[in-house]
């Protein structure tokens, strides 16, 4: 978002979240496809317009595969198990092909808990287990999901990198993602109300909810996760949550590190890390 004019300027269009979840509207899910396609209009007059402009179209959005929660990130071994129908029917509504998908994966583990924390941040506290009911974390490989969407007749390829190495990759993105030269790009801040809004609660916080919420009933549960991520924020003096064992945790950064490496063999996938 920082680098939108930048990135335009060079001839390429950005639209984010704050777009496609707003006025142009991604395409869901919906019974017909006509109703896909009527949903889809404005977004896809405005992919027309910039086409008609000599520009390639960048729309970025974490919740493009599907909603932020299981089952629709993980079910069973999969992960993000229907996005391949999903895009599909965007595609088609947004008469697109020839699509470059580029996604940033992270280490299973590590993600499943994020997406647990980040339920108290959204007013919804839940336990861990009943959070990862029907989900096998230690079975989940991001090479299975990209060979189903490798398999959609309208994608090209698909760029991968690591979120471990987000920030010493960004610079080369725009050339990575849409065949631009280098940026000056600005890096993603390290402080500031954005960074306090994503950083997940720590697990002293998550301990502390139900004593503040019983002591303040009135409070909603995500102002409580608020109040309690005050008092308690997740850093050094306080981590974040880690229900899995350390066992646990090193075999999936082994399992991690040897989908990479499938990842990085599979045909039309380019992968930005070794």
């Amino acid at each position: 978002m920082a680098n939108r004019a930048a990135l335009r300027a060079c001839g390429c269009a950005y639209f984010g979240p704050e777009r496609l979840r707003d006025d142009l509207k991604l395409p869901g899910y919906y019974p017909s496809r006509d109703a896909m396609r009527g949903q889809g209009a404005a977004l896809r007059q405005v992919l027309g317009a910039e086409s008609r402009a000599g520009r390639c179209v960048l729309l970025s959005d974490e919740n493009i595969l599907g909603s932020p929660r299981p089952p629709a990130t993980m079910s069973g071994a999969q992960l993000y198990p229907k996005a391949a129908a999903r895009l599909e029917a965007a595609f088609a509504a947004l008469d697109l092909s020839g699509v470059r998908l580029a996604l940033c994966i992270r280490n299973p583990l590590d993600w499943l808990v994020s997406g647990w924390g980040h339920q108290f941040l959204a007013g919804r506290p839940v336990g861990f287990e009943d959070f990862c009911s029907g989900i096998a974390p230690m079975a989940l490989r991001w090479s299975e999901m990209a060979g189903r969407l490798l398999g959609l007749e309208a994608v090209s390829g698909v760029v991968l990198w690591r979120y471990e190495d987000y920030r010493a990759l960004a610079p080369q993105l725009p050339t990575a993602l849409v065949g631009l030269e280098p940026l000056p790009v600005q890096a993603m801040p390290e402080e500031g109300r954005a960074r306090r809004y994503l950083t997940g609660p720590s697990a002293r916080a998550i301990t502390a909810l139900p004593r503040i919420m019983a002591r303040e009933p009135d409070l909603t549960a995500h102002a409580a996760m608020r109040k309690a991520m005050s008092r308690f924020p997740k850093g050094a003096n306080w981590p974040g949550p880690q229900p899995f064992a350390a066992a646990q945790r090193a075999e999936a950064q082994q399992s991690y590190l040897e989908d990479w490496a499938r990842l990085a063999e599979l045909e039309s996938v380019t992968c930005l890390t070794p």
